[in-house]
Parts: C-alpha cells; structure tokens; sequence
C-alpha cells in the first residue's frame, strides 16, 4: 500500500465512523485533532467554520463537515473491493468527508491556499453562507475557490443551478492540469448548490470537483477511494495559481433553460413563481435557480426510493392521513437536529423552500430525490412545508422523474 493510499483511507475512514449532522461539527473537530487526523493550526471563524491558511495563495480550496443525518450514529464499513459502503442502516458521509480528505493530504505537503472547512451545508449552505456576507475578507483577494464536493470521478462543475461559477477557460485549464496525472476530468454545466456557490458574486472562479463518492444522502451511499487516492496525488501536482481568471463575479450569467425545460408550473405557494425563477432581492436570486443535472447525475431510482433506502425510511405511501392538514393547525416551526446543546430549528420560510429548489430540483428531479426533499428537509405537519411538498408531487408527477 503507498504512503498516499494508507493516508487517504485511514483519514477516511476515521472521518466516517460516526455520522455528523449539522451542530455536531464543533465535536468532530475536537475528536480529530485530538486523534492527529486534523491539524493543530486549524482556527474557527465567527461563523463557526474552520480554516487554516498554508503559505501565500490567491486559492481557496473548500469541503464542509456535516454529514445527511438525523443523529450522530457509529458506522460500520463495508468494503467491495475499491469501493467504500456501510451496512445498510447509516449514510456513510463520503458526503463531504471525501472532499475534508483531499483537503487534509494537501495541508499535510503543503500545498498553498485558504483552507475552509464550512459547517451546515447540508441544511442550506449556513457556514459559507455567512462567511461570504463578509464580502471584504474576500473580495479582491482571492481568485478562485475550488470546493471538493460532487458525486462521480470526473465533474470540473462551470454551472450551479442556474447560473455560470467558473469559466469555461478556467474549466478547461483545472481538468488539463488534473488529466496530466491520469485522471479524466471535464467540464460539466449541471451542478447543484453548493458552497463554491455562496461566492459567485465576490470571487471570479467557484467550482466543485468529483472526489468519488455515489448515491449521497442515502443508506447506500458509497466511496471510490482509489479514486480519491489518485485525486489527492493529482491535486499536490497542479499548478493552482496559474489557472486563469476570467469570469466576471459583478455579472450574471443565466444558463439559459426555459421553464418548460424545468417542468415547473406557475402555481404559487406563497415562496415565489417558480416557472420564472424571479425574486429580486441578491440572496433570494441566487437561491431560487433549479437544479440541473450534469452528466455523473444518474444514481437516482426511479421506483420512488425503495432501493435506495433513505435515511428516514418507513413513511407509507397512505397520503389520506395529511388530507385535513391545513385545517389541523400545524406549528409555523420545524425542528431538524439535536445540536447537542439543543435542538436547531429551521424556520419555515421562502428562504428554505428557494434554498430546496436549487439544491434539488431541476428538469430531472426523480422520485427518489423527491423522498430524501420529504424525510430531511420538510416537516409534513407544517401546512406550509405540506404544500410545497405537494406541489413537488405535482411536478414528478408531470413527467420531471428519470
């Protein structure tokens, strides 16, 4: 076994072997300094993100914590071959703990840059979403963020929902310089909503990077960690800071579909019109673009999630008990996460159902990802979370489902 596959699989799997929701971040980091896997030079931002700055660099490279969990759970590993999976009752976490491996091999031979590890992804992008808002730690100093974070083994993402984040000549440029190791990276305009996103507006080049992970947010989930291995040795041989600069982050670059790409309908409940995909206001632009799919986009079952097996399975599909939801009076709040402290509770607002439409949907949501919106993002006795629920319906419905 080479020094680099060793690293990478035991950063790995220690990083895995519990599940990490959001507000439990703070507890992993603690464990794994404390176990050697992070290193001592890590600081914690306002935010509550981690960061490390390693020599001088106008890059920023990024991958966030939390893990698609209700609770903090042991995993147990599976291993077939190359490839990484759990025993079937717990997501596995590759989700971003692949990228945070990455990241953690380049500090160790370091590789110069802004290290950012970002908390709450999972739950609508919390970590960088604040950081960004202090536009002048960033702005003007940075040329690009790379973020290790998207399904596959050979995305170079130009595209979040519905907008540009990186350059085609920059595109082009990161996966030459990681195709020189062997690889075979390429451009891929159907990324969905991710950190590197928050940062479109105050830094020029944003892009995420397969790392190998499948099936994310699902029980079976799993890691190609050879892959990850070979990207890890890639990325201490790419010359970062001579990939150009050339987007524009004070322009806006639509992707150019149509409504009727999306298959969305103009009704309306109450957090915007989604067939036209116009807010106004700077965050809620940002946040209402639909997803679509690139081309590693499709692990997805098509017969409604049973053989994905989600991370809140048993919910039948007996509709007739929500029939009078609306009229029961349900709670304007929901409560997602044990923070260990407490529960963190996300309001139900048009900022959460904007941040679930650019994180999920798109001209191919399936049934699947329909499951995985229900069990983790929506509480199903909120009248408001209920209707939008069924207005996701409506739509795979209509005909967006591979």
């Amino acid at each position: 076994m080479t020094k680099a596959r060793k690293f990478i699989l035991n950063t790995f799997l220690k990083l895995t072997s519990m599940t990490c929701p959001y507000g439990h971040e703070d507890a992993l980091v603690r464990d794994m300094t404390a176990k050697g896997i992070f290193p001592s030079i890590l600081q914690k931002d306002p935010h509550g993100n981690y960061f490390a700055k390693v020599g001088d660099s106008k890059t920023i490279f990024a991958s966030h914590l939390d893990t698609v969990s209700k609770s903090r759970e042991k995993v147990i590993h599976k291993f077939e071959g190359d490839m990484i999976k759990t025993a079937g009752n717990t997501t596995l976490g590759a989700d971003d703990k692949a990228g945070v491996t990455v990241m953690l091999w380049m500090m160790a031979h370091n590789v110069p840059g802004l290290y950012y590890f970002f908390v709450g992804e999972e739950v609508g992008c919390i970590g960088s979403g604040k950081a960004a808002s202090s536009i002048n730690d960033f702005k003007g100093k940075y040329d690009r963020i790379i973020s290790f974070d998207r399904r596959g083994t050979g995305s170079v993402i130009t595209h979040q929902s519905w907008s540009r984040c990186c350059s085609d000549a920059f595109g082009d440029a990161l996966a030459g310089e990681l195709n020189k190791s062997g690889l075979s990276y390429k451009k891929d305009d159907g990324g969905v909503y991710t950190d590197s996103a928050e940062f479109v507006d105050i830094i020029p080049e944003c892009t995420n990077l397969s790392v190998g992970y499948y099936k994310e947010h699902t029980f079976d989930e799993s890691q190609d960690i050879a892959h990850l291995t070979d990207l890890a040795e890639a990325c201490l041989r790419v010359d970062w800071e001579s990939l150009p600069t050339q987007r524009d982050p004070g322009k806006y670059e639509a992707k150019g579909y149509s409504s009727k790409d999306y298959g969305y309908s103009s009704r309306d409940y109450g957090y915007g019109d989604w067939s036209t995909g116009s807010r106004g206001k700077r965050k809620s632009k940002k946040h209402n673009r639909g997803r679509s799919y690139g081309f590693h986009d499709d692990w997805e079952s098509d017969d409604w999630g049973r053989d994905a097996r989600y991370v809140s399975p048993g919910w039948d599909d007996d509709w007739s008990e929500w029939e009078s939801i609306e009229a029961q009076g349900a709670p304007k709040g929901k409560q997602y996460y044990d923070s260990g402290s407490g529960i963190v509770e996300i309001k139900t607002n048009s900022s959460h159902y904007e941040w679930v439409m650019s994180k999920f949907v798109g001209c191919r949501l399936t049934a699947s990802e329909l499951m995985v919106i229900r069990d983790q993002y929506l509480d199903m006795n909120n009248p408001n979370d209920f209707s939008f629920y069924e207005y996701l319906v409506d739509y795979v419905a209509e005909g967006g489902i591979c």
